[in-house]
């Protein structure tokens, strides 16, 4: 092994145990010169081929600085987790996170998409998995509202050098950690406030309540109108599952002069049904919708879906997940609609 093939081999691991504890920085030229006992010309050339293979980067007067990609290729993969990745929005929400993400180096960066099935148990056993050979980060939906029992694993993984995301919100116990959520509470307040303005009184909404993302939009529904002193009893909206009840959306629509949906996934089945029964005509009565999905494109009607306009949520998620790779601050922000 030549003089260059040591000092690169023993940087390797530099590299990676400075990217395991979070160090963006390489010593100076001067310092590896003394460390490895070699001129200024021998690690001008290792430095050189680090650069080359993109684990560092340079600016004049700044010194050397990883680029968060590691040595072991096979670490440098982005995991998403999500609960259900074959439906809705979240294939073609995935498809942008990968090009997003595969873009964002001149290197192959592996993303691997799991199946939690919002279930802390399905959950565990990937993170476990993913022990075995820590990717460079995690982005992993938030689906619960409750405490996350897998917790000290993702502690795990992020003293092994992964840095964990969290989409949609984070849970109650990890708080501490990054996360990239939507403005969902604005969003309705907003939307109730102009509707009040344009002379509406009477105004429903149908939510779920299954994860963080759709209570803050109940939350930013009741708000609203407790501040505009309108009624917001449990006779003003409904809690849903994935069937709502067809008797109760008739009842809440004859009494409503708009109806809010927190999502289009809920909203253009549930019109659909409401057309077919002759209670609803999108002509005389409002309906609003989020998410602006695929289901205004193959529907035939379409209700007013709000959506993130000054950045994708696809766009943003992989802007954030790689300069918290590239050790940049791991920043939790927020996308409005």
């Amino acid at each position: 092994m030549t003089k260059i093939e040591n000092i690169t081999k023993k940087l390797y691991e530099d590299i990676s145990e400075r990217l395991m504890s979070g160090s963006t920085a390489l010593p100076t030229e001067k310092e590896l010169c003394a460390r490895y006992s070699c001129s200024r010309q021998t690690i001008r050339k290792v430095l050189l081929n680090l650069k080359e293979e993109k684990l560092i980067t340079s600016r004049q007067g700044s010194g050397y600085k990883l680029t968060g990609l590691n040595p072991d290729i096979r670490r440098n993969q982005v995991c998403l987790l999500f609960a259900r990745p074959d439906e809705y929005i979240f294939p073609s929400l995935i498809y942008d996170i990968e090009k997003g993400i595969s873009s964002g180096y001149d290197v192959p960066m592996t993303v691997s998409v799991f199946e939690t099935s919002a279930d802390f148990y399905k959950e565990r056993k990937i993170l476990k998995e993913l022990l075995k050979n820590p990717p460079l980060a995690i982005l992993s939906e938030c689906f619960s509202l409750m405490p996350n029992p897998n917790a000290e694993l993702y502690k795990e993984l992020e003293k092994a050098g992964c840095a964990p995301i969290f989409l949609y919100g984070t849970y109650r116990n990890m708080d501490a950690y990054p996360s990239i959520t939507e403005g969902s509470y604005d969003a309705v307040y907003n939307l109730i406030k102009k509707l009040i303005l344009t002379g509406h009184k009477k105004i429903c909404g149908v939510f779920k309540d299954n994860n963080p993302q759709e209570l803050h939009k109940l939350y930013g529904f009741i708000s609203a109108m407790r501040d505009n002193d309108l009624d917001f009893s449990k006779d003003s909206y409904l809690i849903v599952g994935p069937e709502p009840d067809l008797s109760e959306l008739v009842n809440l629509c004859k009494k409503a002069d708009v109806l809010i949906f927190c999502n289009d996934e809920l909203a253009y089945p549930s019109v659909r049904k409401l057309k077919e029964q002759g209670i609803i005509n999108l002509n005389d009565k409002a309906v609003y919708s989020f998410d602006n999905s695929y289901l205004s494109q193959v529907s035939s009607f379409r209700i007013p879906s709000f959506h993130h306009t000054k950045e994708p949520l696809a766009a943003a998620i992989s802007e954030r997940v790689l300069s918290i790779i590239k050790g940049q601050p791991k920043i939790s922000i927020v996308l409005p609609y």
